[in-house]
């Protein structure tokens, strides 16, 4: 104690370096504790059930694809009465349907359930019950559990409203449960209504149709391997049920694996990032307490002639250090939510377990962890430089006599700059990245002059026939605007994951495939005006027409990607599809080829792509998309509203934004590394600025008398200010050159997170270096100009 009190009186009689220090440890650790909440919400936390490390998810895997698949009805119900290895299995449909009856009909997110789901994740409704299982098969009572937010926000948290009836889609629904307060599922994508799986007839008996994720709960004692090898063997048998599924596989992953799987690279590189951040913070202040040591020199001599133990003065400085590192970890810890709030602004929508995001015991212990880290790096290593044996030579020649703290100061500096090099050029690389991501040609031509919205139809009050005429009239009626250019309904937008489906095939001609290997292609249905609306070329061919109705030849367009893939020879106008929806649907024959669209992202090349007719095989899940005569498409949406209201008062328009920032939000998660790594390269720049400003500074007030007596002697302004300057400048080129290495390393690791850019680009490195130089430029010129206000006369009267 006796320490820490003399520590704190050292500290308040310094109030000016205190107060730098303690800002430069708070930015750091404060920075780190956001980010590692982040990752630790998103990545590392446990799912909020019990016993999450039995939950897996189920796949089905096409032979030749590298995709995961969700489940057909079929499959699912032969997987979960067939297998020994699960406790219990569940599917879900998470999706948004409609509820009317309750004020303006507006879209809400639902997610079908089969009653196994609560056994499954061992979460039962706070009150009521979960469903019936019998209402699995679509012929019983429906039932509906809700979140505990939406029974407070639309039931007004009644006990009553168990029995109560919700319309979904036209369909009644009688709440069954309330779920507990705080229950959330990542699989439900926060559904705030559990419905009954009701299963319908083609749904339970058709194999062709993926729509089903699968969660199962092992055993207990059952381990993961158990599993995997109970599936393989049973699912040779199962896909021998359907001629299109031979020859595929089941796959097994932990569920948590499964959700953070894709998003944990990047969340672990912006916490590497943010840690480099800190280790620039401890060596900047390692630094500050270094140069206040030299200060101090005389009276830590003093203290050593006196009979004071080099460990005692190593514990005194170090207790130093400990303070000031305490009190910026308290102050980065109050800084850290305002960090995290920041943080969760920016983060991508579609960053999954955002809702698990806060601080809590683990991150404080993070906290301190950082805080104790913080304080060792900052203070040991002066405290043993400034304690060295040789301290006693203060006394002898009235001066700090070695050089050896002034190199120390250097060498940290340049580990400052090396490590802001190493922050620059990731940086820089996300930044590229991004570039050449906004470069990729889309196919789509003025996306910000299409509104796109979603328009929902409920399906039990729109059978195949009302639904060709809504698209009639409402493409009829919106056309007609006096902003539009043209309209369209479709079942998906590119570059935007909802209402996409893809399905196998076979084509009348090709070569026959091997079995379970038959070719796959991306459906979407849309009605005439399609192309021209959302600005797709057509390539050859004819499009689509009113005239292609259920009565007429079914059709098809297909993009040049198909054409690539699967008819590289010949043309393709005329060709035949078969076995894509089912018995009863075929053949559908090849009308035209379409210009390839970017539909799924833009890091990902165009695949084979199937545009069906609507009026041929009407969709209830719809997106419309208007043609706006002028950039500001948005203005339109109020128009589309008024015109979907006068068809159908029960259907909502959501949703609604611009073709140019669905595309912005494909690109969240590369703009958020981007904005993020850019945030801690420009902090990193500043504190290496700042560390070789103080360097030189020092430099300049170590090195007074000599500067003085070399003016004296007939040494110009000129010569002083550029021996000066190169002492900075020398320090960041050896940071830069040590930051080349640690570039190099870090394109390694952050290599799946670019795109177009090679990982060394030289372009990039080049860009770092000049923006370092450049700052430690400016940093050294100010002391250089000081340098040369040295009176020459004061320091040969001092001589």
């Amino acid at each position: 104690m006796g320490h820490l009190r003399l520590a704190l009186r050292s500290l308040l009689r310094a109030p000016g370096f205190t107060a730098a220090a303690v800002l430069v440890l708070a930015l750091g650790v404060g920075g780190s504790t956001a980010v590692f909440s982040l990752l630790h919400g998103v990545v590392l936390r446990r799912l909020a059930v019990p016993a999450p490390d039995q939950l897996v998810r189920i796949y089905e895997r096409p032979a030749g694809i590298d995709a995961h698949w969700p489940f057909p009805g079929p499959d699912f119900f032969d997987l979960r009465e067939e297998s020994r290895s699960f406790a219990a299995m569940a599917g879900i449909r998470a999706e948004q349907q409609t509820l009317t009856g309750r004020g303006l009909p507006r879209a809400i997110r639902v997610a079908r359930v089969t009653a196994s789901f609560y056994d499954t994740l061992r979460e039962w409704p706070a009150s009521g019950r979960p469903p019936d299982p019998a209402s699995d098969a679509g012929g019983g009572p429906l039932s509906a559990v809700v979140t505990d937010a939406f029974w407070r926000r639309e039931l007004s948290a009644d006990p009553a409203a168990i029995g109560r009836t919700l319309v979904l889609d036209g369909r009644s629904y009688t709440i069954s449960g309330v779920m507990a307060r705080g229950f959330n599922f990542p699989l439900l994508r926060d559904a705030e209504i559990l419905l009954s799986a009701a299963f319908t007839p083609r749904e339970r008996e058709f194999r062709g149709s993926a729509w089903l994720t699968v969660v199962g709960r092992l055993k207990p004692g059952t381990g993961l391997p158990e599993a995997r090898a109970e599936i393989a063997g049973l699912a040779p048998r199962i896909f021998a049920r359907s001629e299109e599924h031979a020859g595929w596989h089941m796959e097994i992953a932990p569920l948590l694996e499964d959700l953070v799987g894709p998003v944990k690279p990047a969340l672990t590189a912006l916490l590497g990032a943010v840690l480099l951040i800190l280790l620039i913070a401890c060596a900047n202040v390692a630094s500050l307490l270094l140069a206040r040591g030299m200060s101090r020199s005389r009276e830590l001599a003093i203290r050593a002639a006196l009979g004071a133990g080099r460990g005692s003065m190593v514990l005194h400085l170090a207790s130093e250090a400990m303070l000031i590192a305490v009190v910026g970890g308290a102050v980065g810890l109050a800084f850290a939510p305002w960090a995290l709030s920041g943080l969760l602004v920016l983060a991508p929508r579609d960053l999954p377990r955002l809702d698990q995001v806060h601080l809590d015991g683990s991150v404080l212990a993070f906290a301190l962890a950082a805080t104790m880290l913080a304080g060792i790096l900052a203070g040991v290593a002066p405290a043993l430089q400034l304690t060295r044996p040789q301290i006693m030579d203060v006394l002898k020649n009235g001066s700090a006599g070695s050089r050896k703290p002034s190199r120390a100061r250097a060498a940290l500096v340049t580990v400052e700059i090396a490590l802001a090099f190493v922050l620059s050029a990731g940086a820089g690389l996300m930044a590229r990245s991004l570039g050449a991501l906004l470069d990729v040609p889309t196919g789509l031509s003025d996306p910000a002059e299409v509104l796109v919205a979603d328009v929902d139809l409920p399906r039990a009050q729109y059978p195949d026939e009302r639904i060709v005429t809504f698209a009639r009239d409402l493409t009829q009626r919106l056309s007609a605007l006096p902003d539009a250019r043209g309209a369209a309904l479709m079942t998906s937008i590119p570059l935007d994951p909802r209402g996409r489906a893809e399905y196998g095939f076979a084509l009348e001609g090709a070569d026959a495939s091997a079995p379970g290997e038959s070719p796959k292609a991306e459906i979407l249905w849309a009605t005439p005006g399609y192309l021209q609306t959302l600005g797709i070329s057509l390539a050859t061919g004819r499009d689509l027409s009113w005239a292609d109705t259920k009565t007429a030849p079914h059709v098809i367009l297909v993009n040049e990607a198909f054409v690539r893939r699967l008819i590289p020879n010949g043309s393709p106008i005329g060709r035949r599809v078969t076995e894509l929806l089912g018995p009863g649907n075929d053949p559908w024959q090849i009308a035209g080829v379409v210009k390839d669209v970017r539909t799924k992202s833009l890091d990902r090349a165009p695949a084979p792509l199937i545009i069906l007719p609507l009026l041929q095989n009407p969709m209830p899940g719809l997106r419309v998309a208007v043609r706006a005569s002028s950039p500001d498409a948005l203005a339109l949406a109020g128009a589309v509203r008024r015109e979907l209201s006068a068809i159908d008062k029960d259907v909502p328009l959501t949703l609604p934004r611009t073709l140019a920032q669905v595309t912005t939000q494909s690109l969240g998660g590369p703009r958020f590394q981007m904005s993020l790594f850019a945030l801690f390269a420009a902090m990193a720049l500043t504190l290496a600025a700042v560390g070789i400003y103080g360097v030189v500074m020092y430099s300049v007030a170590q090195r007074s008398r000599e500067i003085g007596i070399r003016m004296a002697l007939g040494a110009d302004a000129s010569q002083v200010r550029r021996m000066v300057f190169a002492n900075g400048v020398r320090l960041a080129l050896a940071g830069v050159v040590l930051g080349l290495l640690g570039a190099f390393a870090a394109g390694r690791a952050v290599a799946s997170l670019v795109y177009g850019v090679g990982t060394s680009d030289p372009a990039t490195l080049a860009v770092s270096a000049g923006v370092l130089l450049l700052a430690a430029a400016l940093a050294s010129w100010v002391p250089a100009l000081r340098a040369t206000g040295v009176d020459p006369a004061v320091s040969l009267r001092a001589e």
